[in-house]
């Protein structure tokens, strides 16, 4: 098991300190905090064909004009906590399929222990240019982990390259709207020019 010891602690880590299994990918993108984070909640599969193509495999059935993290928040039950900086959200899996808590995610996920199960924290988050997802999974008993770490062997690259092509759909979007931002205050003042 890890624990996370970065001195900056973000959501992820007050809601998840210690995890089994994780992975991290990161992109540079630049522009301010709430527009990054604002598009990485307005981005839809459509924008991310790649990581939409790559979840047909696990049988999820995605609306190409449904939002990405919408999905991922399902409804809000999945929603951990929120800031200017970061997009938590968690979940609790068995054998059996997803367990919903007798409370609030938010409240149970922390403490949750069940044996059987795994509980999976994911973020996307926006610091010094650099937008970032992490995710985390934590088994609550061995057998379990061992059996995790082998489905985990199997998943790590496509789930991957999921979580690198959104962030990529994010600076897309980002970068996009910026670009024509620009243009259309590059014109004006040629624009105003003409009509002298």
């Amino acid at each position: 098991m890890t624990e996370d010891r970065k001195s900056e602690k973000t959501l992820l880590d007050q809601h998840m300190p210690k995890w089994h299994f994780r992975e991290h990918h990161w992109v540079a993108v630049d522009a301010p905090c709430d527009e990054v984070l604002q598009a990485a909640q307005e981005i839809t599969w459509r924008q991310a064909p790649v990581a939409r193509f790559l979840l047909t495999f696990t049988r999820n059935k995605l609306h190409p004009d449904g939002r990405v993290l919408d999905d991922f928040a399902m409804g809000g039950d999945t929603v951990l906590a929120l800031n200017e900086t970061e997009l938590l959200y968690g979940g609790i899996g068995s054998q059996a399929g997803p367990v919903t808590p007798d409370r609030p995610m938010s409240e149970a996920f922390h403490d949750y222990r069940e044996p059987g199960c795994t509980k999976v924290g994911f973020n996307m988050r926006y610091a010094d240019g650099v937008l970032s997802t992490e995710t985390r999974i934590l088994a609550t008993d061995e057998k379990t982990r061992r059996s995790f770490g082998r489905y985990w062997a199997v998943i790590r690259i496509p789930s991957g390259l999921i979580r690198i092509a959104l962030l990529a759909a994010v600076k897309r979007q980002v970068d996009g709207g910026r670009g024509k931002s620009a243009g259309r205050r590059a014109r004006r003042p040629a624009e105003r020019g003409d009509q002298a």
